[in-house]
């Protein structure tokens, strides 16, 4: 598990660090003590299972950064570390999962993750190893956006700008990829996770896309979607 710890404070990102590192073999932490570092980092394509957000940074704002992680990656999950609890409400209005206030002892720490710890294991999810014959490309689902047919190529693209062409019946891919996307016609499935909305025959995707539904699919898209949804509330 990735984890990025985002403090100007090094005292402080490292008593988060030295509380982790005897819980598990399985984590990795990584320091940034800008918030314009950590966004560049998953901009970049790393992929933060976790992140301790500190609020107060020298001249950003912690809420504002998660806001712009959260949109770059819906799945990271954030517990905000902060001296003070006066951006508690603007921290749960960007989905974070928990908010420890300094200074914390490290049992406030492993209690944290211990509670988010769950909750990430649920959403990640299994690679999708694809050998086109020349080369092996490995995919993570929940960094994917959506994937198209194009001719005898299909195209996979992720939610940080990259883009994959491979010489691979579009069929092939989809079932690699499972029933957790929804496809919206034939040749194009979507990651439920990045549709912003549907608002009548249109899926408007959170990195700026819009796709009209054929008639004979909007039912059954947005009955996909309703299930994710209601899924995601209740998990």
């Amino acid at each position: 598990m990735l984890i990025a710890i985002c403090d100007d404070c090094k005292a402080d990102a490292e008593k988060i660090r030295f509380s982790l590192m005897d819980i598990t073999d399985e984590l990795e932490m990584v320091w940034f003590n800008t918030g314009e570092k950590l966004i560049k980092s998953i901009k970049n394509g790393c992929f933060y299972s976790l992140i301790f957000q500190d609020v107060y940074l020298e001249n950003e704002m912690g809420v504002d950064i998660a806001a712009v992680v959260k949109e770059l990656s819906p799945d990271t999950q954030i517990i905000f570390v902060t001296t003070s609890l006066d951006h508690a409400i603007d921290a749960y209005k960007v989905q974070a999962i928990d908010y420890l206030v300094k200074p914390c002892s490290e049992a406030d720490i492993v209690k944290a993750f211990a509670r988010v710890s769950m909750r990430i294991k649920k959403q990640e999810s299994s690679p999708v190893v694809i050998n086109t014959g020349k080369d092996i490309r490995v995919f993570y689902p929940e960094n994917v956006i959506r994937i198209e047919s194009e001719r005898h190529y299909t195209n996979i693209y992720s939610h940080n700008g990259n883009s994959d062409r491979v010489l691979i019946n579009f069929s092939d891919v989809a079932e690699l990829f499972g029933e957790k996307f929804i496809e919206l016609r034939r040749g194009l499935l979507v990651n439920p996770q990045y549709i912003e909305r549907i608002s009548g025959a249109s899926v408007i995707m959170t990195d700026g896309n819009t796709y009209i539904l054929p008639k004979a699919k909007k039912d059954s898209v947005v009955t996909q979607y309703t299930a994710y949804i209601t899924g995601q509330a209740n998990s």
